[in-house]
């Protein structure tokens, strides 16, 4: 008995040396800098001078009366969580469905070249985009009017198509990498359970959702997580939208932008560094707020193991 206590008690303690530099790292690059936000949200600062006035919850009454930020800033990023959401995961596990097929060959490249536009640098998505809607020698339109459908071109970077047009790019841009998750989750599905239902006279929509997605359901759920955290702070394609020169458009305007923008400023230096750090609080809570909301929907008493 004495023997188990002390083993158990060695591995603990060497449990305790492995962890510890790499909660000491988590601490100081992550929990620190968020306290400190926290923190920096009751002063009025600029960010590069020692000087700071405390104002207490004054950037949170403003934010509160800040229109522009909730009607535009806010509402795109719930916008581009939702809605890109939804098509993102149609489309992965559309996807991932005709890649997890037996008859398909090549798979390996196709998996490559779906996941390529993640490994892009988003600058250089955000010249392609625009080069593709672009009015006069944009691809897209191009097309169009090829195809004989000059009546559905438009001017695809106006401010009424502006925040569709980049939500596609989003789209397309991220597409491959949920995908790619999902494929991985696939792989691990048992043959035998999928060869039973076929048997049984099961068709492959019905496999699908009895089989394959209760089986990935875990998987699932972090794949949306993940979609909800990098969605709401998406950043780099958003601001290189315009080339990164004037104050992003309205269309093309989140959080994260918003909160850039008041930090720094463009043409017009603001440099209200607390007033930015509240809109960062306000992003940390729309964070927890879809990880909570994705935790009980997909929480269950029985998970299936295999």
């Amino acid at each position: 008995m004495n023997a188990a206590l002390t083993r158990k008690k060695s591995f603990n303690q060497m449990a305790i040396i492995f962890v510890l530099p790499a909660l000491l790292i988590y601490l100081g690059l992550f929990i620190y800098p968020s306290v400190q936000a926290f923190y920096i949200s009751l002063f009025d600062w600029n960010g590069f001078t020692s000087t700071m006035k405390f104002v207490g919850l004054s950037n949170f009454r403003e934010i509160l009366g800040d229109k522009t930020f909730w009607s535009v800033a806010v509402w795109n990023s719930l916008r581009i969580t939702v809605l890109g959401g939804v098509f993102i995961v149609l489309l992965a596990f559309l996807l991932s469905g005709i890649l997890t097929s037996p008859k398909l060959r090549g798979k390996k490249v196709f998996r490559a070249l779906i996941f390529f536009p993640s490994v892009v640098n988003p600058i250089a998505i955000s010249i392609f985009w625009n080069f593709i809607y672009n009015h006069n020698q944009g691809l897209l339109n191009g097309f169009l009017s090829l195809i004989g459908l000059k009546g559905l071109q438009q001017m695809w970077m106006d401010p009424s198509h502006l925040f569709y047009s980049i939500l596609a790019a989003l789209v397309w841009l991220n597409t491959g990498f949920y995908c790619v998750i999902l494929l991985a989750a696939l792989d691990r599905v048992p043959v035998t359970y999928i060869e039973a239902a076929r048997l049984e006279g099961a068709g492959e929509f019905k496999i699908f959702f009895k089989i394959k997605l209760p089986l990935i359901i875990d998987v699932f759920s972090t794949a949306l997580t993940l979609w909800a955290i990098n969605s709401i702070k998406e950043f780099a394609l958003l601001y290189s939208w315009g080339g990164g020169i004037d104050i992003p458009a309205q269309g093309a305007t989140n959080m994260a932008v918003k909160m850039y923008v008041t930090a720094f400023g463009k043409r017009v230096t603001v440099f209200r560094m607390g007033y930015s750090t509240t809109m960062g609080i306000v992003m940390f809570l729309m964070v927890a707020l879809f990880v909570g909301i994705i935790a009980l929907a997909f929480r269950r008493r029985d998970r299936l193991e295999y």
